[in-house]
């Protein structure tokens, strides 16, 4: 847009830049529109969002490590919902992963067994096993309990019994001709000998020795010590007898055990005999039950874990880990809860009587057992908050593994024992969802991030705004009320949709894909009708819900108007001020946001050059806000510092500002400001200005163009539409108005104007009614421009720097006299033009 001419009528000023109430909204061809999303086929893709489709096809087409997904975008975009939809289209077609089960180790009780089976296998597996045990224990019941086997031990017993009396009667009979007896002394049949001349058959002291001839005494003492040896001789023989039949009796048992176990376990073998490692588990499993037959037979009731309803032992039970339908391709997992043993397993542990006891029955699975062979879905800012979760998911990733492990033990560093599960090899393709932020330091602090989540699918906030991206986004729409079973939509109601969505991208010429945005404003709408008893959605619907939100989140937007109407917030609409314009700002509070002017003004006086920025001073300004002040500066001495020193110095100030102030959006405005307290030329205070800038005078497009606008049209409003109050904005925002009805009304009807500008000069021209000027092949201004009285009296307070000249009073004084007072002309012909 290029700038008008020093010598342009001052009417011509006026309409230099000012837009039609056509530019400030765009509204969509009705005629294009369905009459209603009754007949629309919903939308099940990724609208808008291509290269995170090419992303992610990509990571699913490459069969190697590393390949997960990190889908970055801001919130509500509906990310997982779009992705969770890709994959299982993707995993439908992917075979279905092995269920798997952990199994006792009998040789190694810490170290429970693993094994894969087919989908669906693993449940049939363990009722398989649970129906064995059950046939098993009941016909070793009836058999070991049978008179049969009573009768056949009993034989084993007695033909034990019958050759300890033989062996005892020869002994007897050896004593009986040494003249000595043999006497029990308990149940275990040991025998001592003892000598005849007990009349109590017991054994003779050394008194009753004593009394025999030592001849005599000599030869007893003798054959006692004979028979003792042979006692000895005998008790031996006699255990030998009785180990002998508990050997008989434990293969009699281990014959019994073998004959009913193993056929059934054959059965089982030959079912299962396409599995790795069951026919090892099975052959184990029946040498402990027939080693331990008699053990399980004594066992009672209370041996059993509590809250158990079969008579199972834990250690002949089968826990099923992990198990999926057959033929239902790969599972798509999310894990909202993302902790260590949430994702990677734990194992549980039971308190009995004030002891902790734990086995492989307790083995419970995780988020990656669960998706192993699938896929995996989380939150990144979720599993970044688990303590050690990231750590964990890094190391199964990386080994591709799932090893349980105790965290407790690695946390507290104790020898507690614990179990040690064989590992499950891991195949699963990560999906994490996060916002930008979150990606960005993950990135600078993790450096495995690349190595393990190789792909990035970018997602895009906005949508073009083309035909063909309008009846998709309507599909969108039908899908989402398909969906949610929301009443149907008219064309006026989609018409409404269609504008608010540009309103929330800032942009004529996009979309905003902000899905939870778009559905929480449908059920809102949905409600407005039900409650108004209509049979679809209208425009009508549409704008009750966001005037409901509106007044919903203006809590603090009130108070603000508040203290406006009551003249606590001092902001004037009409008028002339010198140093003093009106500048526009965001408030972001919450999940609103809305604009309102502010005051800012400019103090300059003599001095060496420097801008005070009194914001940053305090700190309360940011740093982007003390960039465009530099910026500011440069431009100030590339226009007038060129043949002379600027020898002047002046303090900037947003009044009434007790927070914190960033961006550069105020540059412009703080600019204007600081010529007119140069040039003592006032600026009219009917407008409000917006707009970043660069060094060379260039005006730079801002941020909520639309909210910044409205703020300051509310204001007019609230003190009283003229017809000359306005808004001054970078040209190149006119693409992001998407401004409300009531403003464009006010536009039509001649009661507010909106004026694009793309230059400095094209602000100041429109705020001082001047023509800004332009420096000519001796470097001077136009005369009576804008720059030309800024040069006067910076001409004016470098003559008070050399001052001593008698000569030069009577210019001072007339100096002195421009700079007190404006010029009257200029007012008068400003009011007529604006009127």
């Amino acid at each position: 847009m290029a700038t008008p001419d020093a010598n342009t009528p001052r009417a011509e000023l006026f309409e230099h830049g000012k837009l039609k109430p056509e530019q400030l909204s765009r509204q969509p061809n009705l005629n294009q529109l369905p009459a209603s999303t009754r007949r629309v086929l919903p939308l099940n893709d990724f609208l808008g969002q291509t290269r995170a489709r090419a992303a992610v096809e990509t990571a699913l087409s490459l069969p190697f490590d590393g390949y997960n997904i990190f889908a970055v975008g801001t919130g509500g975009l509906g990310k997982r919902t779009m992705l969770k939809r890709l994959l299982r289209q993707h995993a439908t077609q992917m075979p279905t992963p092995s269920d798997w089960v952990y199994v006792n180790n009998f040789s190694d009780p810490r170290r429970p067994v693993a094994l894969a089976l087919v989908a669906g296998e693993a449940p049939k597996f363990k009722k398989a096993m649970h129906q064995l045990w059950e046939k098993l224990f009941k016909q070793l019941e009836r058999t070991f309990t049978a008179d049969s086997y009573h009768t056949r031990i009993e034989t084993i017993r007695q033909q034990a019994s019958l050759v300890q009396q033989h062996a005892l009667q020869a002994l007897t009979q050896e004593g009986q001709a040494l003249n000595l007896m043999l006497v029990s002394r308990d149940e275990e049949h040991h025998f001592v000998p003892v000598a005849p001349t007990d009349a109590n058959a017991e054994q003779p002291t050394e008194r009753d020795l004593a009394s025999i001839p030592a001849p005599e005494r000599a030869q007893i003492t003798q054959q006692m010590r004979q028979m003792d040896k042979k006692l000895e001789r005998l008790g031996a023989r006699l255990g030998r007898i009785e180990e002998e039949t508990r050997d008989q009796v434990a293969q009699l048992n281990a014959g019994l055990a073998s004959e009913i176990v193993l056929p059934k376990i054959t059965q089982i073998a030959l079912r299962y005999e396409h599995v790795d490692g069951v026919q090892d588990y099975l052959d184990a499993y029946s040498k402990d039950i027939i080693d331990n037959i008699e053990d399980i037979l004594a066992q009672e009731d209370d041996d059993y874990l509590p809250a158990m309803f079969d008579r199972v032992p834990s250690r002949y039970q089968v826990n099923v880990v992990v198990t999926h339908k057959p033929n239902s391709g790969a599972p798509v997992v999310f894990e909202d809860l993302p902790t260590h043993y949430n994702l990677l397993g734990h194992v549980e542990q039971l308190t009995q009587m004030g002891t902790i006891t734990t086995d492989f029955t307790l083995i419970r699975s995780g988020a990656l057992h669960r998706a192993n062979g699938g896929f995996l879905f989380l939150e990144a800012e979720q599993i970044l908050e688990q303590p050690y979760a990231w750590q964990g998911l890094k190391r199964a990733l990386r080994a591709g593994q799932l090893k349980l492990s105790s965290l407790e033990q690695m946390l507290t560093l104790t020898g507690s024992i614990s179990l040690e599960p064989d590992s499950i090899p891991l195949s699963v393709r990560v999906v994490l969802l996060g916002e930008p932020n979150i990606y960005y330091e993950l990135l600078e602090f993790e450096p495995e991030l690349n190595r393990l989540f190789k792909i990035r699918a970018d997602f895009s906030d906005t949508l073009p705004r083309t035909e063909d991206n309008e009846q998709n986004y309507i599909r969108l729409i039908a899908d989402y009320v398909h969906k949610k079973k929301l009443l149907p939509l008219d064309r006026s109601a989609l018409a409404a949709l269609l504008t608010d969505s540009s309103r929330l991208a800032e942009d004529q010429s996009l979309l905003s894909l902000h899905a939870a945005s778009l559905g929480d404003l449908l059920c809102e709408a949905n409600q407005h009708a039900q409650a108004a008893q209509a049979r679809q959605i209208s425009a009508v619907h549409i704008e009750a819900t966001l005037a409901e939100r509106r007044y919903r989140l203006g809590y603090l937007r009130e108070l603000y108007w508040h203290d406006l109407q009551r003249g606590t917030q001092l902001i004037e609409t009409t008028g002339y001020r010198i140093g003093q314009i009106n500048a526009l700002t965001v408030v972001h509070y919450a999940d609103s946001e809305f604009g309102l002017p502010a005051r800012l003004t400019a103090a300059v006086y003599q001095g060496a050059g420097e801008i005070l920025d009194i914001e940053r001073s305090v700190e309360l300004g940011g740093s982007l806000h003390a960039k465009g002040i530099l910026i500011m500066s440069s431009f100030l001495r590339a226009h007038f510092g060129r043949t002379q020193p600027l020898h002047f110095s002046a303090a900037l100030a947003f009044e009434q500002s007790y927070g914190e102030i960033d961006g550069d959006s105020a540059t412009l405005a703080e600019l204007c400001a600081l010529i007119s307290s140069i040039s003592q030329l006032p600026i009219d205070q009917s407008w409000a200005i917006t707009g970043s800038m660069n060094q060379l005078g260039m005006v730079q497009p801002i941020g909520g163009i639309n909210a910044k606008i409205e703020g300051f049209f509310d204001t007019c409003v609230l003190q009283g539409l003229n017809g000359r109050q306005g808004v001054i904005f970078p040209a190149q925002n006119i693409q992001h108005l998407m401004l409300r009805q009531d403003v464009i009304d006010a536009v039509r009807a001649g009661q507010f104007h909106l004026h694009a500008v793309s230059t400095v000069e094209q602000a100041l021209e429109l705020l001082i009614k001047r023509s800004a000027g332009k420096m000519n092949s001796k470097g001077k201004y136009t005369k009576h421009s804008i720059f030309a009285e800024v040069m006067h009296q910076l001409k004016y307070w470098q003559d008070l720097e050399h001052e001593g000249d008698s000569s030069d009073k009577k210019n001072k004084k007339k100096l002195k006299k421009r700079a007190a007072k404006p010029n009257p002309a200029d007012e008068e012909q400003a009011i007529s033009m604006t009127t």
